[in-house]
């Protein structure tokens, strides 16, 4: 069945589980993706650590990301938004590099709507604070105002969240740091429950005489 009939389909008195659909939370951000074969090491490193904190449930490879920037979240995005959006990622100009996560930390947590123990989220950061991340972060969060997007702040800690559970984690050093070379970025849609995210754009980094 199409969107366009399921949308009728429940107008007309259709399934709860089609509203249910429409209700989810869409979101869609500007990210890094590691390559697979790093994804899958992350995920078999915070299985084994995760292990030594009684989790069993950690991101899966096909999941990962490094965010950026937030373009929406909440309902699906309109055609306008979303040029925009893809245009912004077209605007970018910057050299590529390389990216190393070498250290394990909690982030503050949150109670779910439903209630129930916060939730931390467990990360990969970086101890020499990512500063080419953060300049490709500070380019996009530019462009995104020059436009007249909503922004978010200034200031961010690179992070890939490896699990979300009930405890802190003290802060601490890997032993070999998971890195890769940084040489582009994406546009993706996320809804919870879903496998993987949709690709919508991806964009080169050394473009017009970058390294």
């Amino acid at each position: 069945m199409s969107y366009a009939m399921e949308m009728q389909f429940e107008l007309f008195g259709g399934s709860p589980a089609v509203a249910q659909a429409r209700a989810l939370e869409h979101r869609y951000y500007f990210t890094l993706l590691p390559p697979p074969a790093v994804a899958q090491e992350i995920e078999r490193g915070a299985a084994l650590l995760g292990r030594r904190f009684g989790l069993r449930n950690v991101v899966r490879a096909e999941r990962q990301h490094v965010s950026l920037h937030m373009v929406q979240r909440g309902r699906e995005i309109g055609e306008d938004l979303l040029d925009e959006a893809l245009s912004v990622g077209e605007a970018i100009r910057r050299p590529g590099f390389e990216l190393a996560f070498d250290t394990v930390l909690t982030f503050a947590g949150q109670r779910p709507k439903t209630g129930g123990r916060a939730q931390y989220p467990t990360v990969l950061s970086c101890s020499n604070g990512g500063r080419d991340l953060l300049a490709l972060y500070g380019d996009i969060r530019a462009e995104m105002q020059r436009r007249g997007l909503r922004v978010g702040p200034r200031a961010m800690v690179p992070h890939l969240t490896i699990w979300y559970g009930p405890e802190r984690v003290p802060e601490r050093p890997l032993r070999r740091a998971y890195r890769w070379p940084v040489r582009s970025f994406w546009l993706v849609h996320t809804v919870p429950g879903t496998r993987r995210p949709d690709y919508l754009a991806e964009w080169s980094l050394g473009r017009h005489g970058g390294a």
